[in-house]
Order: structure tokens, then C-alpha cells, then sequence
């Protein structure tokens, strides 16, 4: 199994000839007016070839529906999380993706932790996930020819990590979220000063450490989306990944969008 990752969160993974692809993002929309001072190159998958799509959750910047239809077959499905409760907040930050995939009439297949589908080459199995939101999330693993990649999505610290390895491991590739974002919603409030609602860098390395992952490949690693208000990722997130992966002895493979890499 190879794996492309795509910029930001999304990635294209290929096996025997089957693809694949988790979270793309193509056009950030609204998150466009949220272009920080080191945004990358969001790269397409393949198009019409992935047998299929899966979303960690239905955030926008995840959730890029114009990018997934476009990457997948005719008929293929997305797996995703369940539906968000109706709030006014839910509606704001998934119901443009709930809307786009129904419009698209591709079947969905909601996932809960512990689901798991063979796609093709590969097997695919919903893990746990926290999201800092309070959306639903899952992280994925996908296994194909014994090799193991984990998407932890826009995840949380949680406790699951240890069973994860025990149930599911070895992991050989985890790609997991870095930007150690705060952010300061006008409908959540109070705002949680000083509390990521992703991983810190550091928190990112002892996930990969706790999930016994031979490489950590790092999501949400540069200041990609910021607001001085609503969205504050942190900065040099780059260093402190590298500084605390060798304090800890994690691998930690920084890729730039488009890069193709052996699992």
C-alpha cells in the first residue's frame, strides 16, 4: 500500500490497483476567508478512480464534497459518521457537507467506532475519535496487505489509544492532527481559554508513541486556516513536532502535498 497525502487532512491511499481517498479538500470554501500566512497547495485525488470516500467528520475543511464526488466512482460510496444533532451551531458547520452529499445521491454508509467494511483491496474499520466541536468524528484505519494506516482525523487527546493498539495495531502509518488550534465561536461559549480543540504537537507524538506507530505523519502542521478570534493554531508546530518525536523516539516524516510515500 502507497499513500498520497493530498495537503491539509486529506490523503489518497492505492493497493492493488484500488484507491481510495479520506477527507480531500479541494476548495476550502468558507474557510477560504480563514487563509493563514503559511497555507500549502491542496492537491485533487485522482479523479473517478477511488472506490470510495471516507470523512472523519462533516466540518468543511474535511468535508469538501465537490472534491470526494469528483475522486470517486460512479456508485461509490461514502462512509462517514453519524448526523450531528439539529442545533443552530450543527447546521453551521455540517449542514453545507449533509446538503452536498445529498444532492450528490451517492449511498452513505454511517459509521459508529468498531464498524468495519471491505472496500476492494482494503479493509476499513471506524475507530474512536473526539472532536473538539462536539460533532460526531471517527478516525479510520485502513489495512491492506498487512499494512496499517490510521487517520485520527480532527481528534482530541483520548484514551482509546492503547486499545487501539492492542486491537488493531501495528499501525505502520499515522497521520494525526498537529495545530494545537483554540478557537473562539460566537455559539460556543464560554470559550475554553488555554484547551486545544485539536491536538498539540506534542499531544500528536505521544498518540503516535501510544499507538506503538512505526511513522507519524502529521495533519493540520502549518498555520494553513487562521482568525485571530475564531481559529488560533499554533505556531512552529513544525519544530516542536521534530523536538518532541526525537525526545520520545517517534519517527516523525513531515510530506508536502502530492508526496507519494511506501507504507
Amino acid at each position: 500500500m502507497r499513500m498520497r497525502r493530498l495537503g491539509w487532512a486529506g490523503i489518497e491511499l492505492e493497493a492493488d490497483d484500488d484507491r481510495l481517498v479520506i477527507d480531500p479538500l479541494v476548495d476550502p470554501g468558507i474557510f477560504s476567508a480563514f487563509l493563514g500566512p503559511e497555507a500549502e497547495p491542496l492537491v485533487a485525488p485522482e479523479p473517478g478512480v477511488a472506490r470510495a470516500a471516507l470523512l472523519t467528520h462533516l466540518h468543511r475543511d474535511h468535508a469538501d464534497v465537490g472534491a470526494l464526488d469528483a475522486a470517486v466512482t460512479p456508485g461509490g460510496e461514502v462512509l462517514r459518521p453519524e448526523a450531528a444533532s439539529a442545533t443552530e451551531f450543527d447546521e453551521f458547520v455540517t449542514g453545507e457537507a449533509e446538503r452536498g452529499l445529498a444532492e450528490t445521491g451517492r449511498p452513505q454508509v454511517l459509521a459508529r467506532a468498531g464498524d468495519a467494511r471491505r472496500i476492494g483491496a482494503f479493509e476499513v474499520t471506524a475507530l474512536p475519535a473526539v472532536d473538539g466541536l462536539g460533532s460526531p468524528q471517527v478516525s479510520w484505519l485502513v489495512e491492506a496487505g498487512g499494512r496499517r494506516v490510521l487517520h485520527g482525523g480532527d481528534t482530541l487527546w483520548h484514551g482509546g489509544w492503547w486499545a487501539i493498539a492492542a486491537a488493531a495495531g501495528p499501525i505502520h502509518v499515522a497521520c494525526l492532527p498537529a495545530n494545537g488550534v483554540e478557537i473562539d465561536y460566537p455559539n460556543l461559549q464560554p470559550a475554553a481559554d488555554g484547551v486545544p480543540a485539536v491536538m498539540t504537537p506534542e499531544q500528536s507524538v505521544q498518540a503516535a508513541r501510544a499507538l506503538r506507530a512505526d511513522v507519524l505523519v502529521p495533519m493540520h502542521d502549518v498555520r494553513m486556516f487562521e482568525h485571530e478570534t475564531y481559529y488560533r493554531p499554533v505556531t512552529g508546530a513544525r519544530q516542536r513536532l521534530t523536538e518532541a518525536g526525537a525526545a520520545a523516539g517517534v519517527a516523525v516524516r513531515i510530506t508536502a502535498p502530492g508526496d507519494w510515500i511506501e507504507v
